[in-house]
């Protein structure tokens, strides 16, 4: 596909999520305990995520007939093509279930492994975050570019915690001390999608974090480095996608960043 074409494409995609995301804030305040279902113990799912997709899936079929799906609540059959959509329908499932408005969609087109297009959809805030490969990367289309700042003493830092969460805790924290002793501040907001969005816009300047999962990462990824940021996995290599671990930051403090990482987590 072309880059033209992508970009068709990509506005086609905000309008899917548009149109979409109208169906999960109303039922935001309608879902009850009684529609939660623990996948295990921090990972929760209701119907909410599984009609989400069944929508995206049936909109991005009529969009792009020839493409297969990998999908987080398995509402469809995998079916291994050339160009396959990534969806995760609700990023931040815990968040909306306990009503804090920080949630996305996420979708990415891969072709042949490679990510070409992306959107990550900030639902409670209609704001589509979108990139094509070698065509940049937006905020409701608008041009965006990861942040100049190049003093630690001023970057700001997210991340995530996996669901194991005893797992090399120490190793952990010993991260955490060192971004809490040297940089301007720590969040942890709950949604890998939109914190990668967030470091493509700008608002964030390093997000790191690993056991996750393709379709939390897929689109994000595409959008850092169109805004012409760097992203690695946790051994500095590129396969991102298949190790699920993120470091995504600004080419100014990729090096040091990935050092720490891997003095502890690698």
């Amino acid at each position: 596909m072309t880059v033209e074409q992508l970009q068709d494409l990509r506005h086609g995609l905000i309008s899917i999520c548009s149109e979409v995301s109208l169906f999960i804030r109303a039922e935001l305040d309608l879902v009850s305990h009684e529609d939660i279902v623990s996948k295990d113990r921090n990972s929760l799912v209701s119907y909410v995520d599984q009609e989400a997709e069944r929508k995206l899936v049936a909109a991005l079929s009529s969009l792009l007939p020839e493409a297969g799906f990998i999908t987080e609540e398995n509402t469809v059959a995998r079916d291994y093509k050339a160009l396959m959509w990534v969806i995760d329908p609700l990023d931040g499932t815990s968040n909306y279930l306990y009503r804090l408005p920080h949630f996305s969609i996420s979708i990415a087109l891969m072709s042949d492994g490679v990510t070409i297009a992306g959107i990550v959809y900030e639902i409670m805030h209609n704001r589509a975050f979108s990139a094509v490969k070698g065509g940049g990367a937006f905020e409701n289309n608008k041009s965006i570019t990861v942040s100049d700042r190049n003093k630690k003493s001023e970057a700001l830092v997210v991340t995530g915690f996996p669901y194991e969460r005893e797992v090399r805790l120490d190793d952990r924290l010993a991260v955490l001390k060192q971004v809490i002793l040297n940089y301007r501040g720590l969040r942890r907001l709950g949604s890998a999608a939109l914190d990668l969005a967030y470091v493509a816009s700008g608002r964030f300047d390093i997000y790191y974090e690993n056991e996750l999962n393709i379709w939390d990462i897929a689109a994000g990824k595409l959008l850092v480095e169109e805004a012409g940021g760097v992203v690695k996995d946790y051994q500095g290599g590129d396969d991102v996608l298949r190790d699920c671990s993120v470091v995504a930051t600004t080419p100014v403090f990729y090096n040091e960043f990935a050092q720490l990482i891997k003095k502890h987590l690698s």
